[in-house]
């Protein structure tokens, strides 16, 4: 009997003391990450039957139990992958945010410096120090491109190095977990039971895992835990791990790709590596510093370009015609990449033709089974399909063409970035003050003998390169002389002084004779003839001898007569009546007098004219982008609007998340952490079994004792 009550006590003493072991483990523990509390689990000792009946035999200890649920370890996982995929991203895109609206980095103060030098030239265009100072805020201007973009090139730089350090440390996690997946496979067989601490430490380097990249997992009949990525690729299975790599895109050696790499096979799995640290990474390089930098180089674009068409509608002050002001980057910075694997020798070459219909994404051209398809990456939305080049891609606002190259192969692809490059190249043209075209090309002379109060004014230059412009440099051909028949009728005369045969056409070209003579003077020689119909696009060429006219070098030469003129609305020439183009508009106002006349010529030495340097400065104002819906200011403000909005919705979705996470983690605390109050209790409880325990072991040997002492009597 001693001996039963000896074995009963030894029983629920080390019952007892493994309890306290366990409870000082999970207290030493408390503050450990990712540990599980763990409890003791007992059960009686089978009974030993006797006549009497069942009798006790003591405790047994069944387990140690690892408080634990995977259900709320997933939700914390899954927390954890896009809490840190908003904080990456908010993190990068925030720099991008800070960069653009910085009062003083950004662009929108250069701009206005700028504008403010040309408008110094309106005020005073034969200034040499005002053109030097419009040159030295052109080249600031390009200075602030070109800086905002080597921040863009920083930051894609440090992307790729923070992506480096994100592979390496799955690659050392993955090969961590299959270790303790072999610890946890040896274990069970050994002991029969659950290896808490292993466990924690493998659903640890789980938790780190998810922090970098979305993950699945699942777990197999002897412990081991396989873990997926992306989509479904096999990370870890078992004791074996697979790895992440990186390599250059195959059009762009800048851009990296995320390689999965398993038993000699290689896949490009970047378009699956969604949530963590690396999808936050991977989803700022591809929505917000590709698209920002594309959309600066779209500005750069439309400043070059509207500016420099403007600018050719100039004249400079030593009498030719303004010149590129800026780079045009809009016919040498759009990339046209070819692929590394290309198997032909085409190399294709990519020209803007509309600004306004320019997008903020990159391309890919694929040639399949002699069909080019082309893709616009931001939507992957198909644009067209075509068979030969070149082809001129109306919506998106530029043409693909076959720079060199003879043979193209099944699988060719190329890489089309339209802006991309756009920033870094502008550049200015202009070197010399004097090639500031601020004056206007054309003037109008009036006749000192006018006795009506018509006024005539150079309305716009619109085509610079009509005949009118250059048939012969420095000069307007032909000079045009406009003279009012009567207050209500004008022609057009050249200075040629010839003499034409007269003919008069109608809409069917068909000749029909001439007629002479005005209302009311019949028959009269000496003045041309008014078509009935002044607006129909007959045009009437009469036969006229010289007459005299105020001045002296007034034309004689008639090339449209009796075109209609309302005093009370004026007119704009040209085009006229009969469709005659010039390139430039005139435009005629007030009450005429017969015999008024106007000299339409080259504006020659105008040194103090400003005509064009206003058209310049009211490119500030005017919408000359996106379809003549937005100035530059307002473009440059809509791309810090948008990467502004981005960032505060990146700011609120992660603090969103974080409280997601935070709430997440807490339930696992709740179900898994240590509670040092519960096992403070849990020890004085234990100390007292266990104390009780050595009381029956006492009381056991006592008897032993006095039972060994009769018997030696």
């Amino acid at each position: 009997m001693g001996a039963d009550i000896l074995s009963i006590g030894l029983s629920g003493a080390l019952t007892s003391e493994r309890a306290l072991a366990t409870a000082s483990h999970n207290i030493a523990n408390a503050h450990t990450e990712g540990f599980s509390r763990q409890r003791v689990q007992v059960d009686t000792r089978p009974p030993q039957l006797t006549g009497v009946g069942a009798l006790g035999t003591g405790v047994k200890i069944n387990n140690v139990k690892r408080i634990h649920d995977d259900f709320v370890s997933q939700e914390m996982r899954s927390n954890a992958s896009i809490a840190n995929g908003l904080q990456t991203n908010y993190e990068f895109t925030s720099q991008i945010d800070n960069m653009l609206a910085d009062p003083n980095a950004g662009l929108a103060p250069t701009l206005h410096s700028f504008f403010a030098a040309i408008n110094n030239i309106s005020n005073d265009p034969s200034s040499q120090s005002a053109r030097q100072v419009l040159i030295g805020e052109a080249n600031a201007l390009s200075e602030r491109f070109s800086y905002l973009d080597s921040r863009f090139e920083s930051l894609r730089k440090g992307t790729n190095e923070t992506l480096k350090s994100h592979i390496k440390d799955v690659n050392n996690l993955a090969k961590a977990i299959a270790d303790v997946n072999w610890k946890i496979v040896l274990a069970k067989e050994v002991t029969q039971g659950e290896p808490s601490d292993l466990l924690d430490q493998r659903e640890r380097l789980l938790h780190q895992l998810s922090a970098k990249v979305v993950v699945r997992s699942n777990e197999q009949e002897d412990g081991a835990l396989n873990v997926f990525i992306g989509n479904g690729q096999t990370l870890v299975l078992g004791k074996r791990h697979a790895s992440l790599d990186l390599k250059a895109n195959q059009h762009d050696p800048s851009q990296l790709e995320v390689i999965y790499k398993n038993q000699g096979v290689d896949a490009i799995v970047t378009k699956f590596m969604k949530g963590g640290s690396i999808g936050g990474l991977l989803d700022f390089r591809e929505f917000m510093l590709g698209g920002a930098q594309n959309e600066l180089g779209r500005i750069a674009i439309g400043v070059s370009k509207t500016f420099n068409d403007q600018h050719h509608k100039g004249m400079t002050l030593d009498n030719e015609l303004g010149g590129d002001f800026f780079k045009s980057i809009d016919k040498s910075t759009p990339l046209t990449l070819p692929s590394n694997t290309n198997k032909g020798d085409y190399e294709l070459k990519t020209t803007i033709t509309n600004t306004d219909n320019l997008t903020v994404s990159d391309y890919m051209l694929n040639y399949n089974a002699g069909i080019y398809t082309l893709v616009r990456n931001s939507d992957e939305t198909i644009i067209g399909k075509f068979n030969s080049l070149p082809q001129t891609i109306e919506s998106e606002g530029f043409t693909v063409e076959l720079e060199r190259g003879t043979t193209i192969e099944n699988g060719d692809s190329f890489m089309i970035r339209p802006t991309r490059a756009a920033a870094r190249e502008f550049t200015v043209e202009i070197e010399r003050a004097n090639d500031i075209a601020a004056a206007a090309p054309v003037r109008v002379r009036t006749s000192v003998h006018n006795l009506g109060d018509i006024k005539a004014t150079l309305n716009s230059v619109a085509d610079i390169d009509a005949p009118s412009f250059t048939t012969a440099k420095g000069t307007l051909s032909p000079t045009i002389t406009v003279r009012f028949i009567d207050e209500n009728h004008i022609e057009l005369l050249d200075d040629k002084g010839k003499v034409l045969q007269a003919q008069q056409l109608d809409d069917q070209n068909k000749a029909i004779p001439a007629t002479s003579g005005v209302p009311g003077d019949a028959g009269s020689p000496a003045t041309p003839a008014i078509p009935a119909t002044p607006a129909s696009r007959a045009t009437t060429i009469k036969s006229l001898s010289e007459t005299e006219h105020d001045d002296s070098d007034i034309p004689a030469e008639q090339i449209e007569v009796g075109i209609a003129y309302d005093p009370s609305k004026g007119i704009n020439l040209f085009p006229t009546p009969a469709g005659m183009e010039t390139g430039y508009s005139i435009q005629l106002t007030g009450k005429a007098k017969t015999g008024d006349t106007f000299v339409i010529e080259f504006n020659k030495d105008a040194v103090g004219n400003n005509v064009n340097a206003l058209e310049l400065g009211d490119l500030q104002r005017r919408p000359t982008l996106d379809n003549g819906t937005s100035n530059y200011n307002e473009v440059y403000s809509q791309l810090v609007s948008r990467v502004g909005s981005k960032t505060h919705e990146l700011d609120v979705n992660r603090e969103a998340q974080g409280i997601l996470y935070s709430q997440a983690k807490a339930q696992r605390e709740a179900v898994s952490g240590v509670n040092l109050d519960e096992e403070a209790a849990d020890l004085v409880r234990y100390q007292q079994a266990y104390q009780a325990n050595a009381q029956v072991i006492g009381a056991a040997s006592e008897m032993f004792d006095t039972l060994i002492g009769v018997l030696r009597r």
